[in-house]
């Protein structure tokens, strides 16, 4: 029997976007690319899209934020009422 080691060879492994990112830039360079012109148009929609997905994003997290500073304050005026009830029901008499 013949025990045999076998040596493997990294190799870089590209992702499939990359290597698309790759095409296109060398399709938008070439001047006699017939869908030149419609690749083009591909890229302004996608880049408008990606500005209103990162406008949505930061609306988002300034609603988090603001639910969160609205939380604090809600919990904040609802631990000052039962402290004041407390007192009310204390000056009057009553006894918790």
């Amino acid at each position: 029997m013949r025990i045999e080691k076998i040596e493997r060879r990294q190799t870089s492994k590209e992702m499939l976007p990359q290597v698309l990112e790759r095409i296109f830039a060398i399709c938008k360079t070439d001047p006699n690319f017939p869908l030149k012109d419609k690749l083009e148009s591909v890229e302004y929609v996608i880049e408008n899209l990606n500005k209103k997905i990162e406008k949505k994003n930061y609306l988002v997290k300034q609603g988090e934020k603001l639910q969160k500073n609205l939380d604090t304050k809600f919990e904040l005026i609802n631990n000052s009422n039962v402290k004041l009830r407390e007192k009310i029901l204390e000056s009057l008499g009553s006894e918790l």
